[in-house]
């Protein structure tokens, strides 16, 4: 477990800040040969998910190509979906998902254990991150893993967006970025270790392109190149949740 509390009391002690640094980068997976849910699928195909956040703001986005749910229910060996928009989540059932209304940041049980939970753009909206993360960990079984998407604010997409705009308007119901430490730190809260995060994005297939955007690594931080993370968090050994996670 990656817990900075037992090395110092002091989150801004230069020694351990260079510690968690050092493991993160170590944790850190780089895929140039795929996009982020191509490898989402790989990871839940044939598998027990859970699907948190399906309805992805209105159904709007239900109907359009590259809807994630669609893409986790199709890979998934069994897919429960749920969400707090209980007409979306009406219609969704009507129309053959397997799909329920529920507040992931309750301390409801669902009755159901899954091998992984997924979290696709919803840690970001919550207002406890910490409780969402324990409600995914409360539904894993054995070995079970929890998956979270969250923007990159580190990401050239958003520097373009700035330099354009003058100022930062994005999603409007977000309240959050979830940096790699935040996410280990909201991760240990809630009794969860970041095992690794990833970055992914294909590279166009043009060998010259290719071979450019390799050599601009060593110009800029390799993850201003993608504009969103991917966490993989596993239980924590022996490690109760923060009483933080928990409604008193």
């Amino acid at each position: 477990m990656l817990d900075w509390t037992e090395r110092t009391r002091d989150p801004n002690h230069g020694e351990t800040r260079r510690w968690v640094l050092r493991e993160l980068l170590a944790r850190r997976e780089i895929h140039t040969d795929r996009d982020l849910m191509d490898l989402v699928t790989r990871r839940l195909a044939g598998k027990r998910v859970l699907d948190v956040g399906v309805v992805s703001h209105t159904m709007d986005y239900v109907t359009r190509e590259g809807w994630r749910h669609a893409l986790v229910a199709q890979h998934a060996r069994y897919c429960l979906g749920i969400d707090i928009l209980a007409d979306e989540v009406e219609r969704l059932r009507a129309s053959g998902y397997n799909v329920r209304v529920a507040d992931a940041t309750s301390d409801e049980d669902l009755g159901e254990r899954f091998e992984v939970v997924f979290i696709g753009d919803v840690l970001e909206h919550v207002d406890n991150p910490v409780r969402l993360l324990a409600f995914a960990r409360r539904h894993l079984g054995p070995e079970g893993t929890v998956l979270v998407i969250t923007p990159n604010p580190f990401s050239r997409k958003f520097y373009r967006r700035l330099a354009r705009e003058s100022a930062m308007v994005v999603n409007l119901d977000h309240v959050a970025w979830i940096t790699p430490s935040m996410a280990l730190e909201i991760g240990r809260r809630a009794g969860l270790e970041l095992r690794r995060y990833h970055l992914a994005k294909p590279l166009p297939a043009n060998p010259l392109v290719r071979a450019v955007r390799r050599a601009g690594r060593w110009l800029r931080p390799v993850e201003f190149s993608y504009p969103d993370f991917l966490y993989e968090f596993v239980p924590a050994e022996s490690r109760p949740a923060d009483p933080r996670a928990t409604v008193t």
